[in-house]
């Protein structure tokens, strides 16, 4: 059955044969009969001119008595009745459907005109009551315009569009059509009006025909063109319409209409449009706005593609959403991955399901690059993860990431180099999780194939917390669950063997005849906690070969000798003391210090392990040994000075010197016979001749000790005994005279003067330095006088004076002594000359005194009278 639309309704004109104005006649319900007077004169379309055609017709919003909207529509026609002047009467029929009846519907004006034309002719009928509106069965907006609007966008299409977006902009008038019924001219303009979004037609108003000059209420209507009265004109017919007067908003409606149109086919966009039915107000401040979003909310993909093009800012959010939507077009995909690349969001789960077109994969690899060669790591791991994140995780699945990360590895090695540090193995890939074994095969295939970027790998995974694990995790995926082959890195399959079962050590040959490779595996061996499966028997034979060859096996080699430094400079942890032992060897064979052992003294003591001096005896035992066996002998000497240069040190800052470990150290060497012996005698010596040490009780004892096994360090000794008085003497008469005595005695036991100068020094640095010296030299003078006599008390007092003068650590405090001895020696000749004029008065005064006598005596004395 045909739906029935249940409408009020008036009949509008005059009495025949009178004066009488134009008025409502009748009325359902009759007591509205002014409220519909209102509207009638509202969107009165004007006079009817003499062979006009009719009817016209007029739709438009109105209000109810309670309040809700209606949709108004009203009838023009012509009648046999003329008024007492015989000018002919007109009649218009109106009537007032519910907004929400017709939005129910879906109805169109085509259908509410044609059932109001169906009607008119039975309004005003005896006992008034409500009209019944029949709608056929096709009444539908959508079944109505689909005739009229093409499938696909052509140039009928294009006109259609551009007349709604001047729809949104303000008042449209359509121009010719005077030859069709006022049905086909209300379809025409129901096309126009189904592409703006349905619940706009709450606002919008519409008319067949309208008088010339009369004052047009209408938005949307057919008539002549008044550009006085700023509205546009269109011409139905004649060609396109001219875009260029669009408002910016307008213009994009209508070209996200076309666009939708062009991807989806008109049914789509149409059925979209027809569904918006929320009211809209067509003249508020907000209409571009809600129709743009109205249009967007069928494909946002093509919604925010047209902001991006605009130059809008667009939220990442929106980004994100536009990217999710199950239509995104490629064309629209690959404008909004651009977009959402060159912004702050790192979150890459919209996009990564689009990876497989190229133009996004490209975009997506080329950020990648940008962020690693331009030391944004951090923002590449993070699109890289939150893409993984969005696949399946199936080879399938990463595939379209496997050609990215290919491609962005080869890009990186373009850009930098192959032998620069490559941010793609060395920074982004140790960060993620391993791979799947039998996925990512394009990368896989790239890693092994390009020599040493496998193990570049391998190597920054070592630097990781805990790395056994993933380095084991990402060499099954490597090798597809065997150890891998990969082309410069021949350490990663016994390495993979060592992870795997915990044995495996390679021989001498292989080691010899992949030097390069045995040091990088030693340094991955230690970092995952495996030292003790490498360090002993030909492979460590073979490492000690590795510290002195100094040209590597190939071109694209670092000589071994240098890669083993750098290797042993990572101290290893968890291995026993024999262990440790053989790492220290290579360590001093390389010019380091025994790093392993300051691993072993650092330890903490725990509950029923093994005390320092315990693990110094395995590792003394060990390293006594290695020094007695091939290829170590040769080079015995040079490994004991090392260690003992590393362990026998001060430091500068805090003035502590050798800790327990390197003093246990010293002491066991001692107790074992050999040339080493006097390596030891030579290191103390050292030690002692540093005026910054500051020893402790500790320090004193294990000096005693080794002065009683190594009786040519008496000087030594001596010495260090005057550095530690002078570290502690102030500069009292008494303190002077100590510290005299302590230099002196170490001059006995055969310290020179070189030597005796520097705690000297450091002892008058301290404060007036010149006055200092000078007591002390007294003091030293004096004290040698005492037991040597005045000759050699003053050749060993300028011997002292001339370590001083020669610099010694500190020029500085010669000058001092020097300047302070000259100012007391200038004021002592000063004393001296005030000492020689008073005595030359004296003496001139005696002579006077003589020659007055002598001169009293020659002469005769007066008489007395």
């Amino acid at each position: 059955m045909a739906p029935r639309l249940t409408a009020d309704w008036a009949v509008w004109g005059k009495p025949p044969q009178t004066n009488s104005g134009y008025k409502v006649l009748d009325a359902c319900p009759p007591d509205r009969s002014a409220d519909f007077n209102g509207d009638i004169h509202h969107w009165s379309p004007g006079t009817p001119a003499p062979g006009d055609r009719l009817p016209w017709i007029t739709i438009g919003p109105c209000t109810g008595p309670d309040g809700t909207g209606r949709v108004g529509v009203f009838v023009l026609e012509a009648t046999d009745a003329v008024d007492r002047t015989s000018r002919p009467i007109c009649r218009i029929n109106h009537f007032a459907v519910p907004v929400a009846d017709v939005g129910e519907l879906g109805l169109g004006w085509h259908a509410l005109a044609e059932a109001a034309l169906d009607t008119a002719p039975r309004s005003g009928a005896p006992g008034a009551v409500p009209a019944e509106l029949s709608v056929t069965d096709d009444g539908r907006l959508l079944d109505r315009v689909s005739g009229l609007i093409t499938a696909r966008v052509t140039e009928g299409s294009r006109w259609l569009a551009a007349a709604a977006a001047y729809l949104l902009d303000g008042t449209v008038v359509v121009t010719g059509g005077r030859d069709y019924s006022a049905l086909d001219l209300l379809l025409v303009l129901d096309c126009v009006a189904a592409l703006l979004p349905y619940g706009m037609r709450s606002t919008l108003s519409a008319a067949t025909w309208t008088s010339s000059g009369q004052e047009v209420r209408m938005r949307l209507y057919w008539g002549v063109a008044d550009e006085d009265q700023g509205l546009t004109s269109l011409a139905w017919g004649a060609g396109l319409p001219d875009l260029g007067r669009l408002s910016p908003e307008a213009r994009s409606y209508h070209d996200l209409l076309i666009e939708a149109w062009t991807r989806h086919g008109s049914d789509v966009v149409l059925e979209h449009l027809a569904d918006a039915r929320e009211p809209m107000d067509i003249d508020g401040p907000d209409a571009h706005d809600d129709a743009l979003r109205v249009l967007g909310r069928l494909d946002p993909a093509l919604a925010v593609a047209q902001e991006v093009r605009e130059g809008r800012e667009v939220e990442s959010e929106r980004l994100d959403a536009a990217l999710s939507h199950p239509l995104a077009d490629p064309r629209s995909v690959s404008l909004l991955s651009e977009r959402k690349l060159a912004g702050h969001s790192t979150d890459m789960a919209a996009l990564a399901r689009h990876l497989v077109q190229p133009e996004v994969s490209q975009a997506f690899r080329n950020q990648i690059v940008d962020d690693l060669l331009n030391d944004r790591p951090d923002g590449a791991l993070r699109r890289f993860e939150s893409a993984r994140d969005a696949t399946s995780g199936t080879r399938e699945g990463l595939e379209p990431l496997d050609q990215v990360l290919a491609l962005v590895i080869d890009a990186v090695r373009g850009w930098a180099g192959s032998e620069a540090p490559d941010p793609v193995v060395e920074q982004l890939l140790p960060a993620v999780a391993p791979f799947p074994v039998g996925t990512m095969a394009f990368t896989q295939s790239l890693l092994l194939a390009t020599r040493g970027l496998a193990g570049r790998l391998v190597h920054a995974l070592c630097a990781g917390p805990e790395p056994a694990a993933d380095v084991l995790a990402w060499l099954r995926w490597l090798g597809d669950g065997s150890a891998p082959k990969a082309a410069g890195s021949a350490e990663l399959a016994p390495l993979y063997e060592l992870l795997e079962s915990g044995h495996g050590t390679p021989t001498r040959k292989w080691t010899t005849a992949h030097p390069e490779a045995a040091v990088r595996l030693l340094g991955a061996a230690a970092a995952c906690g495996l030292a003790e499966h490498v360090l002993h028997g030909d492979f460590f034979q073979g490492l000690i070969n590795c510290a002195f060859r100094t040209t590597p096996s190939d071109a694209f080699e670092i000589p071994p000798g240098t890669l083993l430094k750098g290797v042993l400079e990572v101290r290893p942890h968890g291995v026993r003391p024999e262990s440790a032992a053989r790492w220290d060897v290579l360590c001093a064979l390389t010019g380091l210090p025994p790093l392993a052992l300051f691993t072993l003294a650092e330890a903490p003591e725990r509950h029923g392990s093994a005390g320092l001096s315990t693990r110094l005896d395995g590792y003394i035992t060990t390293l006594c040994s290695e020094l007695d066996c091939h290829p170590v002998r040769t080079h015995a000497t040079l490994v004991v000075q090392m260690l003992l240069e590393g362990v026998l040190n001060v430091d500068p800052k805090t003035g502590e010197g050798p800790d327990r470990a390197g003093r246990e150290l010293t002491v066991r060497l001692l107790e074992r016979p050999g040339p080493h012996i006097q390596v030891v005698a030579d290191a103390v010596r050292r030690l002692t001749e540093e005026p910054h040490w500051h020893e402790t009780e500790h320090d004193e004892r294990w000096l005693k000790l080794i002065a009683g096994r190594l009786p040519q360090l008496g000087p030594a000794l001596a010495l260090r005994a005057v550095h530690r008085a002078a570290r502690v003497a102030e500069g009292s008469p008494q303190d002077v005279r100590d510290l005299a005595a302590h230099l002196y005695t170490a001059r006995r036991a055969g310290a020179d003067s070189e030597s005796l100068s520097v705690p000297l020094e450091s002892w008058a640095a301290r404060e007036r330095t010149g006055q200092r010296v000078l007591a002390l030299l007294t003091a030293y003078r004096k004290t040698w006088e005492a037991y040597a006599g005045a000759d050699q008390a003053r050749e060993e007092r300028l011997n002292l004076e001339l370590a001083l003068a020669r610099g010694g650590r500190d020029s500085g405090v010669w000058h001092h002594y020097r300047d302070h001895a000259i100012r007391q020696l200038t004021a002592e000749r000063t004393g001296f000359e005030q000492d020689i004029r008073d005595l030359r008065r004296k003496q001139q005064t005696a002579d006077e005194e003589i020659a007055r006598l002598r001169n009293l005596g020659a002469g005769s004395f007066p008489g007395r009278s």
